[in-house]
């Protein structure tokens, strides 16, 4: 919500064809792969006091769950059934910034799909879930749209490129789907935008590089592709930004270095420095992050020992960067979530 993407792919047929049984099993943990980890969200620009919800995909059961979230501990409670429709190992999640419209993608699907579905701003549910029609996409596992929420980007994990669509803010439909042309993508699993919407941030868990893409705000137009120079990633499964774009945060899956690692971002080039690690502890696959919209609390999604999917929350330190008192959110309802995200009205 970025497997070892070879896990990921060679064992999801294992996993589809387990489900049935697993969920009927009590106590039984589904087969997995780790999927999305990326942080999908749009830039969040509170226009009203709203409650905060968290949504998230659920593959094993393909269903969105919505949780409460507590803007203070971070604690999750009330989770439920966003009431999404049409899905299929669904991986990432978007809304557009008024927090009217969600747009959900399918992982695995007999044609990999974006769906979009009308949101009710005071309940949080999903309704009207259909298909935007978007082209072009295989494996898709995370999404970002930029400001004005009239282009979409997606990160196919398959197809090894980066999907770049025309969306109709009105209707939701997507257009003129085409590949976005960033070369030297191996397994990209996640993506970000900066708060301008003027810088693209792409983590790839195979080359264990982030790559950094001029984003034309009028065109949609990726161009000056290039390594961001970030250090000590490791099969980075999850890519966020504080709220002003100068500090990245990278999950690191990888089971020998399973950190949150945080670098400097320069607003300018889009360059990585100062890269370390930020204190996160008690991660175990962690595979996707998300900010809050202050920037002073990260949710991460990771495992239990048993390979049960979990989110854990930390402070953050907004001057340094650092992560404390990180601890498990409590969320129920979910087997194992792929992918994250927060409602863009959430303070």
């Amino acid at each position: 919500m970025q497997v070892v993407q070879i896990r990921r792919i060679m064992c999801h047929t294992a996993l589809i064809a387990s489900l049935s049984t697993s969920l009927a099993l009590a106590g039984s943990p589904p087969i997995h792969s780790p999927w999305n980890s990326g942080a999908n969200h749009s830039p969040q620009t509170p226009a009203m006091a709203r409650p905060l919800w968290a949504y998230l995909s659920d593959q094993p059961s393909s269903k969105i769950i919505q949780c409460s979230v507590d803007p203070t501990s971070g604690m999750f409670s009330n989770c439920s059934d966003s009431g999404a429709t049409g899905l299929s190992t669904p991986s990432g999640v978007v809304f557009n910034r008024a927090g009217t419209r969600a747009f959900v993608l399918n992982y695995w699907h007999a044609k990999a799909e974006a769906i979009q579905c009308t949101v009710n701003p005071t309940s949080g549910k999903f309704s009207n879930c259909g298909d935007t029609h978007a082209t072009g996409l295989s494996g898709p596992g995370s999404v970002t749209l930029n400001h004005n929420g009239t282009w979409a980007f997606i990160v196919n994990i398959r197809g090894h490129n980066i999907t770049r669509c025309a969306v109709d803010p009105t209707s939701g439909a997507f257009s003129n789907c085409v590949d976005a042309g960033v070369k030297d993508l191996k397994k990209p699993d996640s993506l970000t935008l900066n708060p301008k919407g003027t810088q693209l941030f792409i983590a790839d868990w195979q080359t264990n590089k982030v790559t950094q893409c001029k984003v034309d705000p009028t065109t949609g137009k990726l161009s000056n592709c290039a390594g961001t120079g970030a250090t000590e990633v490791n099969k980075p499964y999850g890519i966020a930004l504080n709220p002003n774009g100068t500090r990245a945060f990278m999950v690191n899956y990888s089971k020998s270095n399973n950190q949150v690692i945080q670098c400097t971002v320069d607003p300018t080039s889009g360059k990585f420095s100062q890269c370390g690690n930020t204190g996160a502890n008690n991660l175990r696959s962690a595979h996707g992050i998300v900010l809050n919209a202050a920037g002073t609390r990260a949710f991460t999604l990771t495992e239990t020992k048993s390979g049960k999917g979990v989110v854990a929350t930390c402070a953050v330190n907004p001057s340094t960067g650092a992560f404390s008192n990180c601890q498990e959110v409590g969320a129920t309802k979910i087997l194992w979530p792929g992918g994250i995200t927060l409602s863009p009205t959430g303070a």
